[in-house]
This record gives C-alpha cells, sequence and structure tokens, in this order.
C-alpha cells in the first residue's frame, strides 16, 4: 500500500483508520462539487416564488361615507393604461373584481367589458347597465423584470356617483417590492430572493383597496 496516501494506525482492540491530507483534499472538492450540483450555484437562477414583502401606501384624494352607499351597485370597468402597459391592466381589473367580491362593500359588484375614456362615458355606461356606481381604475406606472430588479405599480382608482357625476372616492395607491440581498460566500453565491412580480403587488393593493372600503362597516358589527 502506497504510504503516502494511507496509515494505519493500530492500537490495542480497534484501532482508527486514519486518511491522508491529500485524500482529504479530494473528499473536500467532492462534497464542494456535489453541493453546487444540488443547489445551483448559478447567481442568476432565480427562485419561481418568493416571500419578499411588498410596500404599500394610499393617498386619498377624496373619501364618501361607506354605510350610504353599502347598498349601492358598482360596475367596475377595465383598467386603463398607457399601451406599453397595457399587458398589466387585465391582471389588475381582475384582482380588484375577486377582492371587492371576497369583501362586498356594495351590495353587488359588476364587471363591464367597456373601456371607457372619460368619466362622462363611464356615467353613461352606468347607468345603461343599471348601476348606482361606475368605479375606474388607471394604471399610472409600472416598473416589473425578472424579479431581480424592483417591481412597482403605481394605480389610481375612482368611484363615482351614477345618479349625480359626483366623484365619491378618489385613491391612489403605489406597491413596491425590492429583490433580496445576495449572500457572497466566496466559492458560492446564494441568490437573494427576487421581488414580487405585478400580479402579486396588484392583488396587494386591491385586497388593501377592498379592506379600506370595508373597514368602517365592519366596526360598525
Amino acid at each position: 500500500m502506497d504510504s503516502k496516501n494511507f496509515r494505519f494506525k493500530y492500537a490495542s482492540g480497534l484501532g482508527p483508520f486514519a486518511i491522508s491530507t491529500p485524500i482529504r483534499l479530494l473528499g473536500v472538492i467532492a462534497l464542494i462539487l456535489a453541493v453546487c450540483s444540488n443547489g445551483g450555484c448559478l447567481a442568476s437562477q432565480m427562485r419561481a416564488t418568493s416571500n419578499r414583502p411588498v410596500n404599500a401606501s394610499m393617498t386619498v384624494f377624496a373619501r364618501a361615507s361607506i354605510e350610504q352607499h353599502s347598498m349601492d351597485s358598482v360596475c367596475l370597468f377595465p383598467c386603463t393604461s398607457p399601451p406599453e402597459m397595457a399587458a398589466a391592466s387585465k391582471g389588475i381589473t381582475v384582482a380588484f373584481q375577486t377582492r371587492l367580491v371576497q369583501r362586498r362593500p356594495f351590495r353587488e359588484i359588476r364587471t363591464l367589458p367597456y373601456e371607457v375614456k372619460s368619466d362622462s362615458e363611464a356615467l353613461w355606461y352606468a347607468r345603461n347597465e343599471g348601476c348606482t356606481l361606475a368605479m375606474c381604475p388607471s394604471l399610472l406606472y409600472m416598473m416589473d423584470g425578472t424579479g431581480a430588479m424592483t417591481t412597482e405599480l403605481t394605480v389610481r382608482t375612482r368611484i363615482l356617483d351614477a345618479r349625480t357625476g359626483q366623484v365619491l372616492w378618489d385613491l391612489k395607491q403605489i406597491g413596491r417590492s425590492q429583490p433580496g440581498y445576495d449572500i457572497d460566500l466566496t466559492w458560492n453565491t446564494i441568490t437573494g430572493e427576487p421581488a414580487q412580480r405585478c400580479l402579486v403587488i396588484a392583488d396587494c393593493l386591491a385586497q388593501r383597496f377592498a379592506e379600506y372600503l370595508v373597514g368602517p362597516l365592519e366596526k360598525e358589527k
């Protein structure tokens, strides 16, 4: 047996089996390669899901008493946006519809397919459909990527009284999510969690909007 690579120590009874330094180094290298192949050493590899938080803010320009409108029926129009952001509009509309139906601040929530470009157009459709309120969300700003950079949405939502044309609610919401920091271990980089994507942020804003509307009603219970 090669004395450079192995040596044996024997004492009375069972003795330890020792491996020399060159063999130990080969074992460490093999272990590192195994960890890299199983865990993924590529810093560019992003996880499919993320636990990163969404920071949301809300600015209220106009606010009505929900107690006076809880028996109203609201027509929700598709979210409007600049052409370059149109891909996100449908997801925002669906998110608001879903959350409003769950929390039910109004007696009825109806989604209309008409893309309105003015208050007068929204009021005309709402009255024609038998709704007492018209809800018009609009996407003002969007920044979305792979999750490696900050994701941000700015949505403004207005609810009009179809009977009088008065603006009852007017709110601007901003949702933002940032990726986690990478951890450099010299021999490997643990990639930080990716930022939440636009659909997750849209759902967060819609949930907060619905909770904002229904909050006063729940306090009365």
